[in-house]
């Protein structure tokens, strides 16, 4: 990134720092602000990007409201208790200490979502607890250790459903989840020239899935995977791209509303042109992560 870009995206990073996140929005009423040190042990292209990192992320939301309970809108075969969202934001920024000064960007904005909620209580062990919908989100990435310059993702909709699995009334623990699919368009394009811009649908898929205890907090899985394809012959349907993201790590609250997540992360970016080898790039790294949440 050049210094006009670094400027322009330190600008937007402070406009939202108290309004970003990690990775994907689940409970799209956690307004969130953290901070984590990490070290990135391996990248797959060039060793001046390991390091130790500091990450600036959160997450915010301008606007909901709650809606009537509807008998004719089932979430979770029960009648549902709606809520709408306006103006959703997931962001985050990581920056180098070794010269390598902003590496990543990372933003996600929904104008519109709505989450629906059981308005009678549930007492199977098995059960769901909400059901998502967002319209018109907006996805943005620049990931220098990835080489990619940027990637932009427009989704006509991302939908899915949480749920939890308590072994007993009594039981502090529980093990909970949710998965949501996504599709829309993806524009693509790398910081090697050799690969084309990339304008292509996509069909997206993120999962969560987690063990949690009343006092000893919780151990978790994050995953993203985001495919480009084409309508065209296979042969020549080319270029498309693949970005994913895992993250598994521990989450516990240390004082009110402040949690500690002790987390390991992958994410990765394949370019595919077709009569070029693939452009794959990856980075992994660990870190100690301090959030305020705020509702």
């Amino acid at each position: 990134m050049n210094n006009l870009q670094i400027c322009r995206v330190l600008i937007l990073g402070i406009s939202f720092s108290t309004t970003s996140s990690v990775a994907h929005t689940w409970d799209f009423r956690d307004n969130s602000l953290g901070a984590a040190l990490a070290y990135e042990g391996k990248t797959s292209n060039d060793a001046k990007f390991e390091g130790t990192k500091l990450f600036i992320d959160g997450q915010y939301v301008f606007k909901s409201e709650a809606g009537e309970t509807s008998d004719r809108r089932q979430c979770c075969t029960m009648p549902s208790r709606p809520e709408y969202f306006y103006g959703l934001v997931d962001a985050q920024l990581r920056l180098g200490f070794d010269g390598t000064d902003l590496e990543r960007v990372y933003l996600d904005f929904t104008p519109w979502a709505i989450l629906w909620e059981p308005s009678v209580e549930n007492s199977n062990n098995l059960r769901a607890t909400s059901d998502l919908l967002q319209l018109g989100a907006l996805r943005y990435i620049s990931d220098d250790p990835l080489e990619v310059d940027y990637y932009l993702e427009l989704s006509l909709f991302r939908a899915g459903r949480t749920g939890i699995y308590s072994w007993s009334k009594n039981s502090p623990f529980a093990i909970t989840g949710g998965a949501e699919a996504s599709t829309g368009w993806a524009w693509a394009d790398s910081q090697n020239s050799a690969y084309s811009t990339v304008s292509n649908p996509f069909v997206g898929i993120f999962f969560t899935l987690a063990l949690e205890h009343d006092k000893w907090g919780n151990i978790y899985m994050n995953n993203e995977f985001v495919n480009g394809f084409s309508f065209s012959n296979p042969s020549r349907g080319h270029p498309t791209v693949r970005e994913a993201y895992v993250r598994f790590g521990y989450v516990t609250q240390v004082y009110r509303d402040i949690t500690l997540d002790i987390f390991f992360e992958k994410k990765s970016f394949y370019f595919d042109e077709g009569g070029l080898p693939g452009l794959y790039r990856m980075s992994r790294a660990g870190g100690i992560e301090i959030t305020y949440h705020w509702f």
